[in-house]
């Protein structure tokens, strides 16, 4: 929408209706979803209970690959986009019901469920239309016009949850979340006018062996990402209980944190979006991934609220480039009617470090202390980042033709 001019005339209108659909995205997670968190343990929920909360999303995830042949033999695409996300987030309308941690759970893991399950098709129609040479850039500029959005509304929500009851402000950020909907589905994407014929699959772990036999480098690429993934988890319900239980953090607070994060996010998406059109996926995570290594150790440190802003800051910034990376790593590595299937996969192996990572970190927690915990984080993200230089160095140059020719194309 800002940046109208930065983008080809053919794909400007799918652009304005994704960026619509953004900004008012950023509207339901400054309202509702950035806060379900710190919302969950103020209402009581235990060290189980935060872990279940963290690891929601990614138990939606495990489902992907199933939702993967969906996509694959939609009719249409967006049909199918709209139809699962406008479920997802009308669910959040519900939350004035939620008067107990379990009930509000409940809901937060419907939402992930849901969210998750139209994440193949979404993949799809941004390989439709966007070229692959400006997909990096418009995906990047809409998702900074939502973090700048995200500035205000993250610092509204913290505001008015310290003086609502976020029973009657979620439902109220749900509202926005089901408009991002309807704004998002106005991009034309082409229908499959034939019902594409439906192939026999094996067993899930099967097929997914299979796909990581005949492309070792998609194998090993997830297989990093699995490392540094598994760190991020670990300590996702540990940030919470920390900052509630040992800093005591207002809603106020957290909301200025989360601004924070997404005035970093602006600028995020503008760097990573670039970035990675001429360096590549691998190069982008690889800096990605020493930067968030440092996250958990201002979290050892923290004696107040300000350790906690460098780790805000740095969050922020790396936050736009493992989309994007993964995004563009697909795309350029899968055939148009793999993509849903390689995403599937990226997802299913999400799911299952997420359902494991934050119960051992909770576990961890209550065994060597919080503290300890943050610096096996550390550590898993500082070998996620070395193994990552050393493949891009010596393995993935000789693999992946079509991001080498890229480079070269963006390189003068």
């Amino acid at each position: 929408m800002f940046f109208n001019r930065r983008i080809p005339s053919f794909m400007r209108e799918a652009y304005y209706y994704e960026s619509l659909g953004a900004i008012t995205f950023a509207f339901f997670a400054g309202l509702s979803a950035s806060f379900f968190p710190i919302i969950a343990r103020k209402l009581g929920a235990s060290s189980f209970q935060m872990a279940l909360i963290s690891s929601a999303p990614f138990m939606g995830a495990l489902f992907t690959l199933y939702w993967a042949r969906l996509s694959h033999n939609a009719i249409s695409q967006m049909d199918l986009y709209v139809r699962i996300k406008l479920l997802a987030r009308a669910v959040i309308l519900f939350a004035f019901l939620a008067i107990n941690p379990w009930i509000f759970i409940l809901l937060v893991f419907l939402n992930s469920l849901l969210e998750q399950a139209g994440s193949p098709a979404y993949v799809r129609i941004m390989k439709e239309i966007y070229s692959d040479d400006y997909r990096g850039r418009a995906m990047g500029y809409v998702r900074m016009e939502m973090a700048l959005a995200a500035v205000f509304t993250a610092y509204l929500g913290g505001f008015l949850l310290d003086h609502f009851s976020y029973r009657y402000i979620f439902p109220l950020g749900a509202i926005f979340g089901v408009l991002s909907v309807i704004y998002f589905g106005k991009i034309k994407v082409q229908k499959n006018n034939a019902k594409q014929k439906r192939k026999r699959q094996g067993i899930l772990p099967k097929e997914i062996l299979e796909v990581f036999k005949k492309d070792k480098p998609f194998a090993l690429f997830l297989a990093i990402i699995f490392i540094q993934g598994f760190a991020n988890l670990m300590v996702m319900p540990l940030f919470p209980i920390f900052l509630v239980d040992y800093l005591g953090i207002s809603n106020t607070s957290m909301g200025k944190l989360v601004s924070l994060s997404s005035i970093f996010l602006i600028f995020s998406f503008l760097f990573w979006g670039h970035y990675i059109d001429k360096r590549g996926a691998c190069h982008s995570l690889i800096l990605n991934f020493f930067l968030r290594s440092f996250i958990p150790i201002c979290y050892f440190f923290a004696s107040s609220i300000w350790y906690i802003v460098p780790a805000s800051i740095i969050s922020g910034f790396t936050m736009g480039a493992q989309e994007l990376s993964r995004v563009h790593f697909i795309t350029n590595r899968a055939k148009s009617k793999d993509i849903p299937t390689y995403q599937g996969i990226n997802f299913t192996l999400m799911g299952l470090r997420g359902i494991i990572a934050p119960f051992l970190g909770v576990g961890l927690m209550h065994w060597i202390g919080i503290e300890s915990v943050f610096i096996i984080s550390f550590c898993l993200s500082i070998i996620s980042f070395l193994v990552m230089f050393l493949s891009n160095r010596y393995y993935f140059s000789n693999f992946l033709p079509s991001l080498s020719s890229s480079i070269l194309n963006h390189s003068g």
